[in-house]
């Protein structure tokens, strides 16, 4: 048995990785907002989550990228192509796995 935190136990340590990406403010507001439309542009992203910050907003993009959980997409504006961003297949499977969650809340607010 691996021995990574104090007593005999196993450690669940790998969540901890999770936890870092998706605790943060706003990592999971943009999860829910990508899972929900698909395909989405920085400026509604922005608009959307009202209250983040263009910097926190870019952060949290590129901090989701690393992980893996989003991407990068080239989708059709109206002037031409615009960077827009995705959930991967492992984000949609976050996206999924936080729906429960999210029905949870609402039954006790």
């Amino acid at each position: 048995m691996s021995q990574c935190c104090e007593g005999e136990l196993e450690c669940p340590c790998p969540p901890i990785g999770l936890i870092d990406v998706v605790g943060k403010k706003w990592a999971v507001c943009v999860v829910a907002l990508l899972g929900r439309y698909e395909i989405v542009r920085f400026g509604p992203i922005q608009r959307c989550l009202s209250g983040v910050s263009p910097a926190t907003l870019t952060s949290t993009l590129r901090s989701l990228e690393r992980a893996k959980l989003i991407r990068r997409v080239t989708a059709d504006g109206p002037r031409g192509p615009v960077k827009a961003y995705g959930l991967t297949a492992t984000g949609s499977a976050l996206y999924r796995s936080l729906l429960p969650l999210a029905s949870f809340l609402r039954s006790k607010g």
